[in-house]
């Protein structure tokens, strides 16, 4: 027997959306995930797939068909593509054997993702300060094409928890360079680039490096200086293995 087509207010829809809030995410450990090329690469990064919704899902498929305005109720974007699948988030965790990328308060989801995304690219680990985006809002899962599964990743109250790891603060002049630090692991301190870190952060750090630029431009944004400082640390201690 065909299974029945879930409209925008069926049960399962309704708290499946929910997940877009981030108390019903963190209180059922779940989040969402959108589109096909997503879905497959969270399901081939090992994530529990808790259940998927989709339209016209093809024969002897486990997608839970839907109608279009469900879709778009679940996706949260304007033109939702599907499948979204309802995944369980990973136990959070640092690893301390690897190099770290923590956002200090970096807000924009476009920007966190970005910057889980480098982080998974090169092998870094991922930390997120209060004021930070969350990392397992749908927006930013979607940022970080999937990274989130790929790397570890955990909210941290205050510095002392990254003990282990020399800090590393970017400051937008004043700075050493990026290839004069030498300790490893370290713990790269990303700020909002709106105001960068706070001094106080910044005076706790090892060391606080500047990327230098020739351009009229004040200050790089958030996740491309990420980009940039991860890439060259890699480079320095050899961790850069393949092409990116």
């Amino acid at each position: 027997m065909t299974e029945p087509v879930r409209t925008h207010r069926a049960k399962s829809v309704v708290d499946a959306a929910r997940l877009h809030h981030a108390q019903a995410r963190h209180q059922r450990g779940l989040t969402l995930v959108e589109g096909p090329d997503l879905v497959r690469d969270v399901v081939a990064a090992g994530a529990n797939i808790v259940e998927v919704f989709g339209i016209d899902p093809p024969g002897g498929s486990d997608q839970i068909p839907v109608d279009r305005r469900a879709l778009g109720r679940l996706a949260g974007t304007g033109s939702p593509r599907g499948p979204v699948a309802v995944v369980q988030i990973p136990e959070e965790r640092i690893d301390l054997e690897r190099n770290l990328l923590v956002s200090v308060g970096v807000s924009d989801p476009g920007n966190v993702g970005t910057m889980i995304r480098t982080a998974a690219a090169f092998g870094w680990g991922f930390a997120y300060m209060s004021g930070s985006a969350d990392p397992w809002a749908p927006k930013v899962v979607r940022a970080g094409a999937g990274g989130q599964f790929q790397t570890s990743i955990k909210g941290v109250a205050d510095l002392d928890e990254l003990e282990r790891f020399t800090l590393v603060a970017t400051v937008v002049s004043g700075g050493r360079a990026l290839d004069e630090v030498d300790e490893r692991p370290v713990a790269l301190l990303i700020g909002e680039e709106s105001h960068g870190l706070d001094p106080v952060v910044v005076a706790t750090a090892a060391h606080r490096v500047t990327i230098p630029t020739s351009g009229p431009t004040e200050s790089l944004n958030a996740a491309v200086a990420a980009g940039i400082a991860v890439y060259e640390l890699s480079r320095r201690s050899g961790e850069q293995t393949t092409d990116v």
